[in-house]
């Protein structure tokens, strides 16, 4: 499987999560709430759908937290060529095995009252953050049209497979937050 890295400036981070908001419009799905999952889907959808109601919720992998501290000031180092190797390397080993998040903490805001609601993220990897928030929002509103939008889907057979994607190619983002940016 061929990858690819796609590094994307805030100027260039804006126009594809509009690109993004075109997708879903052009589908004929009109959300009136977006949820967001903190924290690189807060920023995707700061970018859609402005005059909607927007929320986001918190849901971590274990592996997320563990790219702090030291790691962090390392990351931030390294020439671009291994840092684009270890994104290569994370996307197999997510690719390859499935983190439950059963011990992690999610808390719905209160969407109740939304018929339609977009769930957004920067990106899916294993696809177990955006399988655990979907359903605890189709259980939580089992009659509103519940769908997902992410800029990049890095897997080929994530747990959950969006409905809305830009790129569903093995293309790897640079955000403009990412710890080698």
């Amino acid at each position: 499987m061929g990858w690819k890295i796609k590094t994307l400036d805030s100027a260039a981070f804006a126009a594809e999560s509009r690109t993004l908001e075109r997708i879903v419009a052009d589908s004929g799905y009109k959300p009136d709430c977006v949820l967001a999952i903190a924290s690189g889907g807060v920023h995707v959808a700061a970018n859609m759908f402005a005059g909607v109601a927007h929320m986001s919720v918190t849901l971590r992998r274990s592996s997320s937290s563990a790219k702090g501290g030291l790691i962090k000031k390392i990351i931030k180092r390294l020439p671009r060529k291994i840092n684009d190797w270890l994104r290569i390397v994370e996307a197999q080993v997510l690719s390859a095995r499935r983190q439950s998040p059963s011990n992690a903490v999610l808390m719905l805001p209160p969407i109740g009252r939304f018929r339609r609601i977009l769930i957004v993220d920067d990106a899916v990897d294993s696809g177990i953050t955006l399988q655990a928030v979907t359903k605890a929002v189709t259980d939580s509103c089992p009659d509103s049209a519940v769908r997902s939008a992410v800029i990049t889907m890095t897997t080929d057979t994530p747990a959950l497979v969006p409905d809305y994607a830009i790129y569903r190619d093995n293309t790897l983002i640079r955000f403009p937050w990412s710890l080698d940016s």
